[in-house]
C-alpha cells in the first residue's frame, strides 16, 4: 500500500515503518530524542530536530486488553501495549500485542521488540506497529 498516512510531522515515520525502521525525533539544539513527532521540541523550544533510528527494543511499561471491538476488521479480545524504547528513558511508543490477543503472556518490564505489520485495512495507516517478546519462550 503506498498511501500517505499521517502529517506534517509524523508522515515520515509512518514511511519508516513501512520500510521496519522504527525512527524517533531528535532535537538538533539539545539532543533529547523524543516521540511523539511533533514540530517542537518540549525541552528547550527548538524547531530544529533530525530522525534517528532506533534498536526497536524496549520494556512493556503497561498495557490494556480491550474485550469489545471499537474498529471494524479488529476482532476482540485485542491488547496494545506501552513501550519504553532502550534508545531514550522518555521515549515510550505504544502498539499492538503480537502475541496472546488476550495478553495473558504479558508482565511488566518484559523485554520486547518492535515489529510491523502490513495493514489491509485501506482506511488506517499502511503499516502498523506491534511488540514481540524479545526472546521466544521455549517448551
Amino acid at each position: 500500500m503506498t498511501t500517505a498516512f499521517g502529517d506534517r510531522d509524523s508522515r515520515e515515520w509512518w514511511e519508516a515503518l513501512g520500510r521496519g525502521e522504527l525512527l524517533v525525533q531528535q532535537c538538533d539544539n539539545c539532543g533529547v530524542p523524543r516521540w511523539a513527532p511533533r514540530a517542537m521540541c518540549n525541552g528547550c523550544g527548538s524547531f530544529s530536530w533530525h530522525w534517528v533510528q532506533t534498536s526497536g527494543q524496549g520494556r512493556v511499561i503497561g498495557w490494556t486488553v480491550s474485550h469489545r471491538s471499537f474498529i471494524p476488521g479488529l476482532e476482540a479480545p485485542y491488547t496494545v501495549v506501552l513501550v519504553r524504547l532502550d534508545h531514550g528513558e522518555n521515549l515510550m511508543i505504544p502498539g499492538g500485542w503480537a502475541e496472546d490477543p488476550a495478553g495473558s503472556d504479558l508482565a511488566a518490564e518484559l523485554s520486547v521488540v518492535a515489529e510491523f505489520i502490513e495493514n489491509t485495512d485501506s482506511d488506517g495507516p499502511p503499516t502498523v506497529l506491534t511488540w514481540r517478546r524479545a526472546t521466544p519462550v521455549t517448551t
